[in-house]
């Protein structure tokens, strides 16, 4: 086992694992979505039940995979890293920040910065913030910026007897300023995307309907 700072070590982290992981991410993508429409074909012969047999398939094995699978092979990935690496915090990070900034590095970084009070935020993190997520990069940055200098100049702007701001104060302000996510946006930023891309693959095979051929 050797030492190395935690931002450092994400590289390490990435090299050994990135290729297993977008495998396991892959089949949950497009494998499981044509094992569960093979069920439905092989389990029913009309139409209508053999997509109804596939859909409750994907729920139930993507929730098994997402539970165990994605799980015990995240653990494991860890746990091999912890055996080689001694992840050093830097920055002024706890270990369990490091070991986040290990995983996910710069996003963590990023992450951990904005959990920090709205006056501490600097324009450059404000403008980096939106590159944690590819989506939200594309089609919502300007959005995001805008909700995070209006969330740092209202709390720049409070008396300093205020207390911190809570998440219904912040949905409040973004509400008043019409800067509130709406429900398309929280669906495809949120953190079933993966399933969206399941069930779009499963609704592709349901119209293709390959083995009717």
């Amino acid at each position: 086992m050797f030492g190395m700072l935690d931002y450092r070590a994400h590289k390490l982290y990435w090299l050994l694992f990135f290729i297993p992981s977008k495998i396991l991410f892959l089949i949950a993508i497009f494998g499981l979505p044509l094992i569960n429409y093979l069920i439905g074909f092989q389990l029913a012969e009309t139409r209508f039940f053999q997509i109804l047999i596939s859909l409750i398939s994907l729920f139930v094995i993507e929730l098994i995979w997402l539970l165990l699978i994605f799980n015990v092979t995240d653990k494991l990935f860890q746990f091999i890293f912890s055996l080689l690496v001694d992840v050093i915090p830097h920055d002024g990070r706890t270990k369990e920040e490091a070991q986040l900034v290990v995983w996910n590095g710069e996003k963590a970084v990023r992450a951990l910065a904005l959990k920090k009070e709205p006056d501490t935020w600097a324009d450059e993190l404000i403008l980096e913030i939106p590159k944690n997520d590819w989506v939200v990069n594309m089609f919502y940055r300007d959005d995001v910026i805008r909700r995070l200098e209006l969330i740092r100049e209202e709390f720049n702007n409070q008396s300093s007897d205020d207390s911190p701001f809570t998440e219904t104060e912040v949905a409040q302000i973004l509400k008043d300023n019409s800067l509130e996510m709406g429900w398309f946006e929280k669906l495809v930023t949120s953190g079933q995307r993966a399933s969206i891309y399941a069930y779009t693959t499963l609704l592709l095979l349901f119209l293709y309907n390959p083995m009717a051929s």
